[in-house]
């Protein structure tokens, strides 16, 4: 695995002249990601219809896309990008991963090749929810890669499954009403449930833990053994609630970090009204080092509560979790349940 500063120096697939807004972290995601596919291994891009598919192909106008300023006539710098309508990214970056590996069975593609998909979470989640649950499901060895800004940015600021409560959409105005009061889709354990060899939730801000996992994301896809292949955080045997909770979490971390790196993991009861406006009962948080890749390291919880009193109408307990680097730097690995509350619900 590269350094960080090494894939720092290295060309990006993302030029100027795209037209996202300043700080817009879909541009701070593709100048990581470009700079991770240079990596001696064509790269074929499919995009679906985003923000990032509108603010960079808008031709005849500026194309930011392509290794470096020219066009390499290197093969293992070259750089591919395919765009098709909102839902369909994860199928066209299926159907060429299909293609590629039929070419080279027959030997007519003598070099390997790398696909990527990237849509937001309005296409991915939402009007996009089969493409992308049918591709995970039939282990096709793509890269997904959802850019989560919790609404549908590029067609009027609507509700999106990604959408937190309370938020305040063109479809769930918050103007005498509360705004949406739909809990977030539990997208990460959905994409567990129907198969994915890797899954993990980070952000473009953490810029070392970013680059090692969308780096980890593509030798995990040349893993033939599917079993070898799965990488997350999760929890279970939830037992004796509410009067106390004994938590066992199974942790295998290899997608994101090295081994001897060290871990945090956090686990606490919260008493939550309806709109999830909570308050902390309990927590506790435990150091743990990284294991070697396709390892497991169980880590034990026991979180008392004492004697609770009765849980008021309208209100439940819930059982919150959250892997982070370091115990200074909240960069999660895997999921913070907090953010997908459905998974974890324990009480009334």
């Amino acid at each position: 695995m590269s350094g960080y500063k090494e894939t720092a120096l290295k060309d990006s697939c993302f030029r100027a002249g795209s037209t996202l807004c300043p700080g817009c972290m879909e541009s701070v995601a593709f100048q990581n990601i470009g700079r991770v596919t240079d990596n001696g291994v064509k790269t074929i891009f499919s995009i679906g219809t985003s923000c990032a598919e509108v603010s960079t192909l808008a031709f005849p106008n500026v194309v930011a896309w392509g290794r470096g300023d020219d066009s390499s006539d290197d093969y293992a710098k070259s750089f591919a990008i395919l765009h098709n309508v909102f839902e369909s990214a994860p199928t066209l970056a299926e159907a060429t991963r299909d293609v590629a590996d039929s070419l080279t069975s027959i030997g007519a593609l003598q070099r390997p090749v790398q696909v990527i998909s990237a849509s937001g979470d309005g296409g991915a989640l939402s009007i996009g929810l089969r493409s992308l649950l049918h591709t995970i499901h039939r282990r096709a060895r793509v890269t997904i890669i959802v850019l989560v800004n919790e609404i549908f940015a590029n067609t009027g600021f609507q509700y999106s499954p990604a959408t937190m409560p309370y938020a305040d959409t063109s479809t769930t105005p918050a103007e005498g009403t509360p705004g949406n009061m739909n809990p977030p889709l539990d997208y990460l354990h959905l994409a567990i449930a129907a198969g994915a060899g890797m899954v993990a939730q980070l952000s473009p801000a953490h810029g070392k833990l970013f680059v090692k996992t969308i780096e980890r994301s593509l030798e995990v896809l040349e893993t033939s053994d599917p079993a070898s292949r799965q990488v997350w955080l999760l929890p279970a045997d939830i037992t004796a609630f509410p009067a106390a909770a004994s938590l066992t979490l199974s942790v295998a971390p290899a997608g994101q970090v090295d081994p001897g790196d060290e871990l945090h993991v956090r686990a606490g009861i919260y008493e939550c009204d309806a709109g999830r406006v909570c308050s902390r009962l309990v927590r506790q948080t435990l150091a743990v080092p990284a294991v070697a890749q396709g390892a497991f390291t169980s880590v034990g919880f026991d979180l008392s509560v004492g004697t609770l009193t009765p849980i008021a109408p309208g209100r439940r307990l819930e059982l919150r979790v959250a892997v982070v680097y370091s115990s200074d730097v909240d960069a999660w690995l895997g999921y913070d349940s907090a953010d997908h509350p459905s998974a974890l619900v324990l009480g009334p």
